[in-house]
């Protein structure tokens, strides 16, 4: 039995559309059996996939590959074609698994799990021991049986010759864009758990008024990271000594959008340059067309007694809300110094490097006020006081 409802179509006329039936409706039992179903009759599709790309039938009608002939002819993504031909490798190579999958001894998602972790140094193990893990996994979860085939990966590659690594176990591509930087990274099993646990320690939530979604905060967490190491490395010079990076700065247009670049020609946007003009700068070129006017650090970046100073009265970030301590900090110059602001203690304020950037981009105004207390101007008018952080055990 079908249900049926009337609509009217937009020139007034009336249409009548078929719904799904009824019978398609199922209670919890009846889904749970159609499921199972359908993973064995997938295992059962993979395999005939894995056939057909055995005869070459699927070259007649000139495709290049088995994927390519499935993309055309069952209208799947590449994606799904190419799973599904290595699903069908996969369960032919071992017949134990192919049997349990067809049977539903083992679900989709387990014969995934050891698919993943089988390199070819390993097939010879996974073929003679492929009855005892089916019998192990059967009645296990998805994530424990991953966590069982981790596992038994493991113990044959600590017996069998697997060939050298291919270097670099860990690999790092990035390029410019007009807007930043875009790349791709791989680690290993140590450089993915010191990522992890730094991006934890790293990562912030303001809150239900954070409306970051988790990538934004995910990047927000790796450039605090790197500010961090930049601000506090043991290399040549001190912590607070930034690293050597030169930054190149029009004069003439200081007062307003700063023009500047990197060595290396990068243009930077005029927010970036008036960031780490602000206190993240250790070497500076300062010219007027081809006109050298300044070199060095001169009396913009914050000396180490004075930030030493600053991070004393405010604790930490300042910013409304924020409790990163001062070794995440900046020292920002509340009265920009393009704009006659002096490197002193009562105009300047420790502030994140998330904070930092926001406050140039935003274009904050914030007052110290004789109380050490600061009065920020948001930019719809409305303003907010931040106190100090208290000493550590300290209350308030």
């Amino acid at each position: 039995m079908s249900n049926v409802c009337s609509t009217s179509g937009v020139d007034g006329s009336s249409a009548t559309i078929e719904r799904i039936g009824d019978d398609v409706v199922l209670c919890v039992a009846e889904f749970v059996e159609a499921w199972a179903e359908h993973e064995r009759e997938a295992a059962r599709l993979a395999l005939a996939a894995r056939r057909l790309e055995q005869s070459g039938e699927w070259a007649v009608d000139g495709s290049v590959s088995m994927t390519a002939w499935l993309r055309h002819h069952c209208r799947m993504s590449n994606r799904e074609a190419a799973t599904l031909v290595h699903r069908g490798r996969f369960l032919e190579a071992f017949p134990a698994i192919a049997t349990a999958a067809v049977d539903g001894v083992w679900s989709a998602g387990q014969v995934h799990a050891f698919r993943t972790v089988t390199s070819r140094p390993l097939a010879a193990v996974l073929e003679e021991q492929q009855g005892e893990l089916i019998a192990i996994a059967a009645e296990l979860s998805v994530a424990d049986t991953e966590r069982t085939a981790q596992a038994w990966k493991r113990r044959p590659e600590a017996i069998v010759d697997l060939p050298e690594p291919v270097e670099p176990d860990r690999l790092l591509r990035t390029s410019r864009t007009t807007d930043g930087l875009v790349g791709k990274f791989v680690l290993d099993d140590y450089g993915a758990i010191e990522f992890e646990s730094a991006m934890r320690i790293a990562s912030t939530w303001d809150g239900k008024d954070d409306v970051r979604s988790q990538p934004r905060r995910s990047a927000d967490a790796l450039v605090d990271v790197c500010a961090f190491f930049n601000a506090n490395h043991d290399r040549p010079g001190t912590p607070r000594s930034r690293p050597h990076v030169e930054l190149m700065v029009d004069a003439d247009t200081l007062s307003e959008n700063p023009l500047g670049w990197t060595s290396d020609q990068v243009m930077l946007h005029s927010k970036t340059v008036e960031t780490l003009l602000c206190d993240c700068v250790i070497h500076r070129v300062m010219r007027s067309g081809h006109a050298v006017l300044d070199w060095g650090r001169a009396s913009r970046s914050v000396p180490q007694n004075l930030f030493r100073a600053v991070a004393a009265r405010d604790g930490g970030c300042r910013f409304p809300g924020c409790d990163r301590s001062a070794s995440w900090c900046d020292c920002h110059h509340l009265v920009y110094w393009e704009h006659l602001g002096p490197t002193a203690i009562h105009n300047l304020g420790l502030f994140c490097n998330r904070y930092h950037h926001w406050m140039h981009r935003h274009n904050m105004i914030v007052k110290l006020l004789p109380n050490a207390d600061m009065e920020f101007t948001f930019p719809d008018g409305s303003t907010r006081i931040s106190q100090p952080h208290a000493p550590p055990g300290v209350g308030p």
